[in-house]
């Protein structure tokens, strides 16, 4: 990596059906329309690539986006990229879908930090990093339980594609996938420390490391009674909450369709922020689905979009400011104004309105763990910053796609002349999706970590920089 690039590790934490593989797709195309493009990655890169992402997520017969199953999480269950701006630094950034529930039990988070220290001082003989190199130089690292481990003693026994997506394989069905590939193993076995191990997490297949747990369980814990929890609790979650401890943003993802607020969850954040030591992520509330809102407005915010021949970045943050400067009177209206009581009692419930304890606190545990002016006590404020209303269905037009009657998975736009699907769309010409908040969210996410090319700064609102700030 040069002087010149910068890595992003963001988690997008959510429920199910809360949008988190949509927004994904948002802020790759955002990226795009930031004037980010992709650069080819080395054959070793740990994660997938963007374009797998794509090709793992969508429906290349009827442009839907499949549903995200549980996971067993891995290294490659992430999605990144190389990214180059003519006019700022390098970006490696790589996205982890994390299910909301991996934060639901405080236990559990208790007992993860638990192992997590027990594993940081194991020193020696519980760890043996090897690599397995196939024909093609691709490359999968494993620990071993020991120096003399034999995984050829093993029977290969081979692993369907979708059961190996959601559960963690055995030894047996390793030694099926390095045989399927001619993975040969090179070099010797480095003895490595358990802080070695978290270190390079990112660089091992994660079914070793739960199944080194599993064999060394005694050694490491001296509690044979605790594995059965352990295994079905806690390590089952033990990747995503091992790659929170390093990423440099978290996004919660809250579905404003949906009944359930994201209140709770932004307390089981932050009660995993309160454990954690030396780091604290940047952390973003990004509501979902929030085309809904928009309705008969719609109209207005086009005629911000073409109000001024300034750049196109600039256009799109004036439309969507000019929703925020419309929502915001409301939200702190006793009635809810034209959003209505209920939902705007709902999105003050998540944002944690005052002293609330929703993401407005876990905002200020963020700030505060990183030095950063904190949040005023009785700041009654209707949103603090890094809060986000975003959408998938809008393209650069402002046109918003409804879902397909026959394929609820799928946006379409039926116009009376011709039906277009919005997924295609997009992606024949990336610019055309508008983007709608997750380009904002990127730029914030960018101008958190310091890397906002200079160019871009002067696109941005005043409402924007109020949401982008930490005042």
């Amino acid at each position: 990596m040069s002087l010149l690039s910068k890595q992003l590790s963001i988690a997008v934490i959510g429920a199910p059906s809360s949008g988190k593989s949509y927004l994904l797709f948002d802020l790759i195309h955002a990226f795009h329309v930031l004037g980010y493009r992709p650069q080819e990655l080395p054959l070793n890169y740990n994660y997938s690539s963007f374009g797998t992402f794509f090709y793992d997520t969508f429906n290349a017969d009827t442009g839907g986006m499949k549903g995200t199953e549980v996971y067993a999480s891995r290294p490659e269950s992430h999605y990144g990229a190389h990214m180059s701006h003519k006019r700022g630094v390098d970006l490696w950034v790589n996205f982890l879908n994390i299910p909301g529930e991996a934060f639901s039990d405080m236990d559990v988070i208790k007992d993860y930090f638990a192992l997590k220290e027990k594993i940081e001082r194991a020193k020696h003989g519980l760890f043996f990093l090897t690599t397995y190199r196939a024909p093609s130089g691709h490359e999968i690292k494993l620990v071993l339980p020991s120096r003399e481990f034999n995984l050829s003693g093993y029977s290969a026994v081979p692993v369907a594609g979708r059961v190996r997506h959601v559960e963690y394989m055995s030894w047996e069905n390793i030694r099926a996938v390095l045989d399927e590939g001619d993975y040969q193993e090179t070099g010797s076995r480095d003895d490595i420390s358990g802080i070695e191990l978290f270190s390079r997490l990112s660089e091992i297949l994660t079914d070793s490391v739960r199944l080194c747990l599993l064999e060394n369980w005694n050694t490491l814990t001296g509690r044979p009674e605790d594995l059965t929890h352990y295994d079905e609790n806690v390590i089952k979650h033990f990747y995503p909450l091992s790659y929170c401890q390093n990423a440099t943003d978290l996004i919660i993802c809250d579905n404003i369709d949906a009944h359930e607020s994201t209140a709770q969850l932004s307390l089981e954040v932050g009660h995993y922020l309160d454990k954690l030591t030396g780091h604290a992520p940047n952390v973003y509330l990004a509501y979902r689905n929030t085309d809904i809102l928009l309705g008969g407005k719609i109209d207005s915010y086009k005629d911000a979009l073409g109000a001024a021949a300034v750049s196109e970045v600039s256009r799109r943050n004036q439309a969507y400011s000019r929703f925020i400067d419309e929502l915001v009177p409301a939200l702190a209206a006793d009635d809810g104004g034209w959003l209505g009581k209920e939902m705007a009692e709902r999105i003050c419930l998540s944002a944690g309105r005052s002293n609330g304890f929703a993401f407005r606190e876990l905002l200020s545990k963020s700030l505060m763990r990183k030095k950063k002016k904190v949040l005023d006590p009785v700041d009654n404020k209707p949103l603090p910053p890094h809060v986000h209303f975003t959408a998938t269905p809008i393209d650069a037009d402002l046109e918003i796609y409804q879902n397909d009657p026959s394929d609820v998975t799928r946006f379409i736009l039926d116009n009376g002349q011709v039906v277009k699907s919005f997924v295609h769309e997009t992606n024949l010409d990336m610019t055309r999706h508008a983007c709608w908040g997750s380009l904002q969210l990127l730029m914030d996410l960018l101008g958190q970590n310091d890397c906002l090319p200079s160019s871009l700064k002067n696109d941005l609102t005043e409402t924007l920089n109020y949401f982008n700030s930490n005042q």
